[in-house]
This record gives structure tokens, C-alpha cells and sequence, in this order.
């Protein structure tokens, strides 16, 4: 628990000055044998299904990463959200026996570790537990021009059924040199598959993309997609 309250709090050090909105997230990377995926959910869900097992206003998620490319070596990720100051509560606890217990379980049936840490910026669409999210992992240059534009299109023409979101990493970046992501949750495989294919059947939404992507270009790099499918929420 130490060594989490020593990286929570290097991460408020570093976001002192960025707005209390959105929200804020750690993100705890690991492997899982195949044979070992129902154990290791089972004592996820034990734990945190249990009192006092996290602060009042955090939500933690466990997902497994389903498409990805051979540099995305971790099967599933431990998600911790929640506001700055319920976030700052989470990681201010104090010694805890059952979450040491907890992680001396964990780690019998897990290989391998990462993590990150950073936050939300801008959100559209209804919140909620969309449980398939597709990942772009972006490298940007003009980081103000960028969020102009996905807000400026988003708010106009994202579709109701699913949560986009501009985010930013602040800790844990790979070499690759990610700086910000966009996540697009949706409710099944089939949407996630095409998310742009609304804009067939919608002539201004794809006329605005088109001026949203002549906008960006050369602002932004990508660095990497993945998907990953939310097996557990707490």
C-alpha cells in the first residue's frame, strides 16, 4: 500500500494545476493465465464487493485488453476512477491488511506489471458502464487545438448510445511517447467494430469530420489502438 500512496501522491504533484473535473484514474496493468482469469475476477470481486474496500466516490473496474498489438503485453488492467478528491481519499487510507491480502493473492496468479495514471478532459454522451471501449493512444503536438475540435464535433454529432472521451496520461507513458487518448465506449462488438459508420447515414456529421480531420492533421500522431472489454465493476 506504500508504494501506491508514494505514486498516488507524485500524480497529485504533478495535476495541481489542472481544473477538479472530469475525473482522474490509475491504471494497474497485468498477465493472466488462461486457466487463471475466473480466480483472479473472483478475488477481485471478493475484495472490492466487500466494506470500506474503496473510497466514497471511486469506481474500479477490472477489463480484459482483447484487441491490442504485441507491445500491449497485458491481458488485464485494474482501473481506479473517480473524482480528485475521492481519488486522493482512496490513496490516503493508511495501512490496510485486507488489501495486502488481496494483493499477495493477486499476485499468485499474475505475471508482470505497469502502471499509469492520468485524467479525463473532455466527455459527450451518456454516462454509464458501456463495457466494450476502443482505445486510440495518441501523441499530440498542439494538444489546445486538438481538444477545440473534438469538442467542437463531438457535442454536435456523438451519437446517444455511447461515451467519447479526451483524456490526457500524466503518468506511467510508454517509450512510444503517448500524451492524450480518446476512448469510444459503446454497449457491443458490432458497434465497436465501425464507430465512424454513423456518419454514413448523417451527411453534416460526416462533412464535419472530414473538416475536424483536415484541422488536426500533422497535430497529432498515433501511437496505437487496443479494445478492451470490462469483466468486473465496483
Amino acid at each position: 500500500m506504500k508504494k501506491f500512496i508514494l505514486f498516488f501522491t507524485l500524480f497529485i504533484l504533478t495535476t495541481l494545476s489542472i481544473k477538479a473535473q472530469e475525473y482522474y484514474w490509475t491504471s494497474y496493468s497485468f498477465n493472466v493465465e488462461a486457466e487463471d482469469v475466473e480466480i483472479v475476477s473472483k478475488l477481485t470481486n471478493d475484495y472490492f464487493s466487500s466494506p470500506n474496500s474503496k473510497a466514497d466516490g471511486v469506481s474500479v473496474y477490472l477489463f480484459e485488453n482483447h484487441f491490442h498489438d504485441s507491445s500491449l503485453s497485458s491481458s488485464h488492467e485494474l482501473v481506479f476512477a473517480g473524482t480528485y478528491d475521492a481519488m486522493g481519499n482512496q490513496y490516503s487510507q493508511g495501512e490496510n491488511t485486507s488489501w495486502d491480502l488481496y494483493l499477495a493473492k493477486l499476485g499468485q496468479y499474475t505475471k508482470g506489471f505497469s502502471a499509469a495514471a492520468g485524467n479525463s478532459l473532455l466527455s459527450f454522451g451518456v454516462p454509464g458502464s458501456h463495457p466494450v471501449q476502443n482505445l486510440l493512444w495518441l501523441r499530440v503536438e498542439d494538444a489546445a487545438k486538438f481538444a477545440a475540435g473534438f469538442k467542437k464535433y463531438n457535442e454536435k454529432y456523438n451519437p446517444d448510445d455511447r461515451r467519447v472521451t479526451l483524456g490526457q496520461f500524466r503518468l506511467g507513458r510508454s517509450p512510444l511517447g503517448e500524451t492524450h487518448y480518446v476512448l469510444v465506449g459503446v454497449n457491443d462488438f458490432k458497434t465497436a467494430m465501425n464507430t465512424g459508420l454513423y456518419r454514413e447515414s448523417n451527411k453534416d456529421a460526416k462533412t464535419a469530420w472530414g473538416k475536424y480531420m483536415e484541422d488536426i492533421d500533422g497535430v497529432i500522431k498515433l501511437i496505437r489502438t487496443s479494445t478492451r472489454v470490462m469483466v468486473g465493476k465496483w
